[in-house]
């Protein structure tokens, strides 16, 4: 487990950018709007600018992040630990809405025509509307 999320060179192999997160990094990153969005075991949820690896926006939750996040027409899906499903602008960061489960979400979510599959440690998979 590493606490940097890095940007290489395809060609060359280089490192181009990284950047430190607050705590170790589990999950794959996702990819829209021109940024690189990934979660973190510090419980926050980072956008990085893909061309510069600057933060453009950190989303804090109430426990650690492992699921990977899913980018979807504007938003950015993930679940947390602390049982909630997310979705929140990717242009900003700000919450359009939270679902509680009945447990940890460590798995990722998959969007399917305005739908947002999730599984939960509750033995339930949740399909809510985007």
């Amino acid at each position: 487990m590493d606490w940097q999320v890095y940007a290489l060179d395809l060609e060359r192999g280089w490192k181009v950018w990284e950047f430190r997160t607050g705590k170790p990094v589990v999950s794959s990153p996702a990819f829209g709007d021109g940024k690189i969005f990934i979660g973190s075991v510090d419980g926050s949820l980072y956008a990085i600018e893909a061309a510069s690896g600057k933060e453009r926006w950190r989303f804090e939750t109430q426990g650690q992040i492992t699921s990977s996040p899913a980018y979807a027409d504007g938003a950015v899906y993930f679940g947390g630990v602390d049982g909630n499903v997310y979705s929140v602008e990717a242009k900003n960061g700000r919450l359009r809405w939270s679902f509680k489960t009945g447990g940890p979400i460590p798995g990722s979510p998959v969007v399917h025509e305005g739908v947002v599959y999730i599984g939960s440690m509750d033995h339930k998979v949740y399909a809510l509307k985007a």
